[in-house]
């Protein structure tokens, strides 16, 4: 039991740094939106889609 919670706690440490990146760009890009009333996102966003 123990071997197998070390396994999935690796395995989430492992991806969280990809999963949290995924869900900072979909977030920009959620409010630098046309329907959110901002048509031109900012130019300080370029950064985090450099992926």
């Amino acid at each position: 039991m123990k071997k197998a919670l070390n396994k999935a706690f690796g395995f989430a440490m492992r991806t969280l740094p990809m999963v949290m990146a995924t869900l900072l760009v979909i977030h920009t890009n959620s409010t630098a939106s046309l329907a959110n009333g901002q048509p031109t996102p900012p130019a300080s966003l370029k950064k985090y889609r450099k992926f």
